[in-house]
């Protein structure tokens, strides 16, 4: 008995480093957005998975804690994945559900294997070193006005942001601030001498300070609001009133000199409620209203997981001139996809999340110290957990942050420990591991391992195949080699078949010998992509060019009317719709439409300013 309870401290030990390490890869592999990337830190919780399960059996008094949240979670997987087979194109709808696989499983294992203060203390502190490196890179690129993002250059559209490793800025607030509660919890709430309480404090400022200087104002929001609730726990025991005061008057000058000193965060302040503005704040209301036309035509399941974009541009107003990629509101975003049953499920879900919180705060904080004062880690982690998780949860009203991986597996770990509390509140929902229990969890670990593990593995392979045709300095035949590779590997890839295709459609048009053949061959890619994705506009736009250019006026006219049906505030399918008006000369309808465009996107909108300077000339 005694060894086998050594070996399951060890696995125990092996599960809590592996999930370190996923997050700590994401984090530092640009938050793990690329398939190839990101399967790294998936194969580590996949083993991760695979040494719980050696534990279920390994460990004779083995329990399982199923609280009514881990319902709701396991609901809303199973769900999503059955919406996932009848959504409209299931390539995009099998990325989400694998994400949402991912998270689940990183939850179950943290509940059940860092219950433990030792384990859980120092997975935490890892947390915690993690986010203090991350934050100090990002220090580092505003200091040097650096536009680097390790060794690639940084989206012009981030131009003084700084999002340390995550490129985009937004996000590397919403990691930082699920993480800067916690250290901030530790340097006050902490176990522990002066030095690791020192160290926790410096983490925690040089946390908040990576915040300030990716100049997200929903991450400013959202610290905001992590650092209130922590505050408000802080505020219930009077011998931590003077530290607290001490603190906030470091962040009250540190926000006041922050903002005195940088010219772009005033900016970013101002620029908050402007009209007519990129960085206007009133961008996201510009996603929310056709998201909930959108949701309203499909209330009861929604258009599908992952399907918000593609769906998208048969919504677009006139004045959200970009592809949002995601409603840039998390609560909105399952409303959208998974309708009223999919939001039902993780309200409920919320709902107990926060009920076992409550129940659970009394216990912790009694049972934290002695008289009052003894420190306590358990209690530390508890205070900042809940508060870095309610930061992200604001910051979650204004960003896709759940749909970034570093984020969302560094919250699963977090959630997962926070609710292994619910054990000292009651016990209740602690189950015996007997035989048949045992049976079905490992028979649900192993079902997961063995549609995760393929799945990544391909998704992994597809992604090497692009971005070795995206590194291609030509498009030649080892471009086109790649590309069909990546469609061998996925072929419900609609975006990889357009790519194809639109490339093939560019060296046509250079008119080369060969180029009618060249066309031709676009066209089978378009059609192919347009099968994949019936909802993409641009493809039809690209279709109606290929004819277009082989003479074929009359399936050119149906293609680019088909594509302005589907896009009918699409700048790309205006400004196409604008050249072949023209070209037929029919200027009269051609004029509305560069007028159109230009009202939706004055900024760089040089194609429809060229139609629009030709219809002048014309005119004349």
């Amino acid at each position: 008995m005694r060894s086998g309870s050594a070996f399951a401290k060890l696995l125990e030990q092996l599960v809590g480093g592996l999930l370190l390490f996923a997050v700590a890869w994401l984090t530092f592999w640009f938050a793990g957005v690329n398939p190839r990337e990101s399967g790294v830190a998936f194969a580590a919780i996949g083993v991760a998975a695979v040494l719980w399960g050696v534990r279920i059996w390994a460990e004779p008094s083995h329990r399982f804690l199923l609280p009514p949240v881990t319902w709701a979670v396991a609901a809303f997987f199973l769900y999503a994945a059955w919406r996932s087979h009848r959504a409209p194109v299931p390539y995009w709808a099998l990325q989400e559900v694998f994400l949402i696989a991912v998270c689940a499983l990183t939850f179950f294992i943290s509940l059940h294997n860092l219950h433990r203060q030792e384990t859980a203390g120092w997975v935490v502190n890892g947390l915690l070193a993690t986010g203090l490196l991350v934050a100090a890179y990002a220090t580092v690129q505003c200091v040097q006005n650096s536009q680097k993002v390790l060794w690639a250059t940084q989206p012009a559209l981030y131009y003084k942001r700084f999002g340390g490793t995550f490129v985009n800025p937004n996000h590397l607030a919403a990691f930082l601030t699920l993480l800067s509660p916690l250290a901030l919890s530790q340097a006050l709430l902490g176990r522990g001498g002066a030095v690791p309480r020192i160290v926790a404090g410096y983490a925690a400022l040089m946390m908040l300070g990576g915040i300030a200087v990716t100049m997200s104002r929903g991450g400013w929001l959202g610290a905001a609001a992590a650092v209130a609730t922590f505050s408000l726990w802080l505020l219930r025991r009077p011998q931590n009133r003077i530290p607290m005061a001490a603190l906030m008057a470091v962040l009250c000058l540190g926000t006041v000199t922050f903002l005195s000193q940088s010219e772009k965060a005033r900016a970013r302040i101002d620029s908050l409620t402007a009209s007519g503005k990129k960085d206007s704040g009133l961008f996201r209301a510009w996603i929310w209203k056709p998201a909930l036309r959108m949701w309203s035509d499909h209330r009861l399941e929604g258009v599908g997981p992952g399907q918000f974009d593609t769906r998208f541009p048969a919504y677009r107003t006139p004045t959200t001139p970009l592809s949002p990629q995601h409603v840039h509101n998390e609560y909105l975003e399952v409303l959208v996809e998974y309708g009223a049953v999919g939001a039902g499920i993780v309200g409920m879900g919320l709902a107990a999340f926060g009920y076992g919180l409550y129940r659970t705060s009394r216990h912790v904080e009694r049972g934290s110290s002695d008289l009052g004062v003894k420190q306590s880690n358990r209690t530390a982690f508890f205070a900042g957990g809940v508060a870095g998780l309610t930061g992200l949860a604001v910051h979650c009203f204004l960003d896709f942050n759940l749909h970034i991986p570093a984020v969302a597996v560094a919250a699963s770990i977090v959630a997962g420990i926070l609710v292994s509390n619910t054990r000292f509140a009651t016990e209740r929902f602690w189950i015996r591991a007997h035989l048949p229990l045992r049976l079905v969890v490992t028979g649900a670990l192993g079902g997961m391992l063995l549609w995760m593990v393929p799945f990544g593995w391909t998704a992994a392979r597809e992604d090497f195949r692009l971005q070795r045709a995206q590194a291609r300095p030509v498009v030649d035949d080892r471009f086109f080699e790649e590309l069909g590779k990546a469609a061998e590997l996925a072929p419900g890839n609609p975006a990889t078949a357009h790519w194809y295709g639109e490339e093939k459609r560019r060296l046509s048009w250079q008119g080369n010998p060969g180029w009618e053949s060249q066309a031709k061959e676009a066209l089978v890619w378009f059609e192919r992509a347009s099968r994949l994705d019936p909802f993409n506009a641009r493809t039809r736009v690209s279709m109606g060019l290929c004819h277009q250019w082989l003479e074929d006026l009359k399936s050119a006219s149906a293609e680019f009317e088909a594509a302005l049906r589907l896009g009918p505030n699409d700048v790309p399918v205006l400004n196409a719709m604008a050249w072949h008006l023209i070209v037929r000369g029919d200027l009269a309808r051609a004029r509305p439409m560069v007028e159109q465009s230009l009202a939706i996107n004055p900024w760089d909108n040089w194609e429809a300013r060229f139609y629009a300077e030709r219809l002048k000339t014309t005119t004349r």
